[in-house]
């Protein structure tokens, strides 16, 4: 039987009157039922047997549910089963409300991905807040989990966070941790507590912890405590904050009274006496949007020495081994941008150029009038000061005024684009390397052209083999040359002190030529680039320093001729030793769910000639290999091989790793990552043997 329930009545498509009393309070809903009884004094509904309710986006089952429609209100029993989107509930009693979208469930189990919980009972306080008490919640879909986290209140805001009050996590039967509150991001799936293990020659035993500490939703932070053997115990924190009108920012601290002791284990006698220093790291970095075209940065970078970073936080060396101390604002004018920076060197025992203050202004190509000129320009101010390491106290200082103008014309000549510019650059200097020519002006002339065309043609080709997926091709060719003079300028670089490019301006004069090739095709009616292939080089005319002629051809090509299969090459000719200087590529096929590979080759005349393979492949549904090898085809030995065996774990995964790199020993160490948070890793890694410390002076031949 199907019954229709609404707000002003409901009706039985065989046995309801046509009519029934209104009520203001109800809602739409579709009910289905073995068996249904109407109490219309009660304006009550009661179905039995395999009760099914429809609403919105809610499916609800039981074996026996009574509905009122003044109130809206369910109260169900026996096998419930209710689905929300991606949140379940199941239970033996019911309570909800279809209008306020709340309700009780005794006892619950819940699913809201990714966490599976049960609990005494389940409260859904709205649409967007799930209440469990005396329950439990895991990633672990068994009825019996591997681990589960124990709480006395647990508050779930899908797809947001969840908290835990008075919290302990079990695995197995065995306790593990108490917490009085835990916070789990469902959103970035950040970890709660992070360690890493391991042994270093240098450090000895360490043990690497990280406790995230989330204040509000504006004031997230990281405390780390870090011990090690060799060189005693440090700690830090890292805060990300938000605030409602200025901005968001990160603080950065990490502070270590580094004790070096001279003994392989701290129990052991030390040959020599302990040496002791200060060392530390204080970062803070703040971005201010002040409105849709007004910025503000600001960073300070504090280090106590030139090695901290590459002994001790060895990601952020090899991205940027100096960071810069500097504030800028930025701001978009409806013609250019105008920016303000000042940079301060702050750590003295790095050299730098201080900017104090640099004022610039962009003016972006623009067309003059109704004509086909366009102009643009690029003016910098900047109070310049170049400050070597110390303990040395040379200091070299300049202001500097420099303007950049061009005026271009864009016509079009038959089928090619034409593009003549003029322009000049004049540069004043309040100091000059010779004290008699104080305030002088260096100028620059420059002139030159832009010529291009294309080509284009479609093929009729339709090819669905190997997985080609090709309906119709068109291939474009499009050549283009450009013509570059720039005059000697009236003061040399070796008349000036350089502090940036600005400073080292030369002759030039070249033409340069480029060629590129496309072909292209249509997918699920996007356009889709199956080859693209650029070939380039200039040639030096005689008033250009150095050698004239052809300098170097560059290639680059990126090739996918299905969505699998990626091929990607450069390389670059020196046609005056003619002999080409550089070749690399990389292949990647990916052979679905089961396996992937890829192959690189990184070829310099002058450097290396190495090979790296990587191949991936799941071997059953369990267990799982990958295979890294990178090759010096020189010396003809193997540089590095890693070896990774995966295990599933059912909610967990995990890698055990071996690597050996040549003249830096072997490592092997072990990942445990939850499946239902890919960040969240418990990494028991860096026991290495022989192995060199990450960021040592030395790199063995690597």
């Amino acid at each position: 039987m199907t019954t229709a329930i609404t707000g002003t009545g409901f009706c039985d498509s065989t046995s309801a009157p046509s009519a029934a009393p209104a009520s203001s309070g109800g809602v739409s809903i579709e009910l289905n039922g073995d068996t249904v009884e109407y109490s219309v004094g009660g304006n009550k509904l009661i179905a039995r047997g395999n009760v099914v309710i429809y609403y919105k986006e809610i499916t609800l089952t039981c074996d026996r549910l009574e509905f009122s429609r003044d109130t809206s209100v369910a109260h169900a029993e026996g096998h419930i089963h209710l689905t929300q989107g991606s949140n379940e509930f199941t239970g033996e009693k019911m309570t909800f409300n279809f209008q306020t979208m709340q309700g009780e469930f005794e006892p619950a189990t819940i699913f809201s991905n990714p966490y599976y919980g049960k609990s005494k009972q389940v409260a859904k306080v709205d649409e967007n807040h799930i209440v469990m008490k005396n329950g439990y919640l895991t990633t672990c879909d068994l009825d019996d989990p591997h681990y589960r986290l124990i709480s006395r209140t647990l508050d779930i805001y899908p797809k947001d966070k969840m908290v835990a009050r008075s919290v302990r996590m079990k695995v197995g039967k065995v306790p593990l941790i108490y917490l009085p509150r835990f916070t789990q991001d469902l959103t970035g799936k950040r970890p709660l507590v992070t360690f890493t293990p391991g042994y270093d020659k240098q450090w000895g035993m360490f043990l690497l912890t990280a406790i995230r500490a989330d204040f509000n939703d504006n004031v997230k932070g990281t405390v780390h405590f870090d011990a090690r053997e060799k060189k005693d115990v440090a700690s830090g924190f890292d805060v990300s904050y938000k605030t409602p009108h200025t901005g968001s920012g990160t603080v950065r601290t990490y502070y270590m009274n580094e004790r070096s002791i001279t003994s392989r284990h701290f129990y052991q006698p030390r040959p020599s006496p302990t040496i002791e220093r200060e060392r530390l790291k204080a970062e803070w970095r703040h971005k201010w949007d002040i409105d849709e075209k007004t910025n503000a940065i600001w960073q300070y970078y504090k280090l106590s020495d030139n090695t901290l970073l590459k002994e001790y936080f060895e990601r952020e060396f090899d991205k940027d081994g100096s960071p810069a101390t500097f504030f800028s604002l930025t701001r978009n004018l409806p013609a250019g941008v105008m920016s303000f920076r000042t940079d301060k060197r702050v750590n003295r025992f790095e050299g730098g150029v201080e900017r104090l203050p640099e004022l610039r202004y962009d003016l972006s190509s623009q067309k003059i009038g109704e004509t086909n000129f366009y102009v643009k320009d690029t003016t910098i101010y900047s109070n310049l000061s170049s400050k070597q390491a110390s303990p040395t106290e040379v200091r070299l200082e300049t202001m500097r005024l420099d303007t950049d103008n061009e005026l271009s014309y864009s016509t079009k000549l038959g089928i090619f684009e034409l593009r003549p510019f003029v322009g000049g650059e004049h540069t004043y200097y309040s100091k000059t390397k010779d004290p008699a020519e104080y305030n002088a002006i260096r100028g620059i002339f420059r002139t030159g052209a832009s010529l291009s065309t294309k080509f284009f043609r479609v093929f009729d080709v339709e090819a669905d083999e190997w997985g080609l997926d090709i309906h119709r091709l068109r291939h474009i060719i499009t050549p283009s040359a450009s013509y570059s003079y720039n005059h000697r300028p009236t003061f040399t670089s070796n008349d000036l002190d350089s502090f940036d490019g600005v400073d080292g301006r030369d002759v030039g004069h070249s033409i340069g030529f480029s060629l590129e090739n496309k072909l292209q095709t249509k997918r699920n009616g996007n356009v889709v680039d199956l080859l693209r292939a650029v070939i380039g080089t200039n040639f030096a005319l005689k008033e250009n320093p150095g050698t004239g002629g052809f300098n170097t051809v560059t290639t680059d090509i990126d090739f996918r001729p299905v969505d699998r299969v990626t091929f990607y090459f450069d390389s670059s000719y020196d046609t005056r030793a003619d002999y080409l200087t550089t070749a690399n590529f990389d292949m990647y096929i990916n052979g679905g769910k089961n396996w992937w590979t890829s192959i690189g080759k990184r070829w310099n005349r002058e450097v290396d000639d190495q090979v790296t393979t990587e191949f991936g492949c799941k071997i059953n549904p369990k267990w799982a290999v990958k295979l890294y090898n990178r090759f010096d085809v020189r010396k003809g030995l193997h540089k590095e091989q890693q070896y990774t065996l995966t295990r599933d774990l059912h909610e967990w995964s995990m890698d055990i790793n071996f690597n050996e790199t040549r003249a830096s020993g072997d490592e092997i160490w072990i990942v445990f990552t939850l499946k239902a948070f890919p960040e969240m890793a418990l990494d028991l890694g860096g026991a290495g043997f022989n192995k060199r410390k990450a960021g040592s002076q030395t790199s063995g031949g690597n």
